[in-house]
């Protein structure tokens, strides 16, 4: 089994999601200039895919198909999404409860689900007179 390092850059990523997820690469990518001036971009990109491919992270998909990253774990999250700022909340239940019900007796096993719902928070809703 290849041995996994556990550099700087990727402790510097997991404790900036530890302290607020989710977040996109670029807003990561800040976070991270602020405790580390001379990270390059590409640095922590690269770290993101790594770390999404060996399981510590999670990826969801803005509407607009840009990128966010969560820890993973046991407990997992689905977010309602902003569609004007794109600001994240957890999505309180979990619907996989639900499906899994409907879909009994299929001939289908769900290994994993990623669960996005798309609108407007209080206040962009306000500007959309929804």
């Amino acid at each position: 089994m290849e041995k996994i390092r556990q550099t700087k850059q990727k402790q510097l990523i997991l404790n900036i999601l530890q302290a607020e997820a989710p977040l996109t690469a670029g807003q990561l990518y800040a976070r991270a200039l602020e405790q580390c001036p001379t990270i390059a971009k590409s640095t922590v990109y690269r770290n993101l895919e790594t770390m999404v491919q060996r399981g510590d992270l999670c990826r969801g998909f803005l509407e607009n198909g840009e990128s966010f990253f969560s820890l993973s774990g046991t407990e997992h999250h689905h977010y309602m999404i902003c569609r004007d700022c794109n600001r994240m909340q957890d999505l309180p239940v979990c619907p996989m409860e639900a499906l899994g019900k409907a879909t009994a007796g299929s001939d289908f096993v769900a290994t994993d689900h990623i669960v996005q719902v798309y609108g407007y928070c209080g206040a962009c809703a306000k500007k959309h007179t929804i």
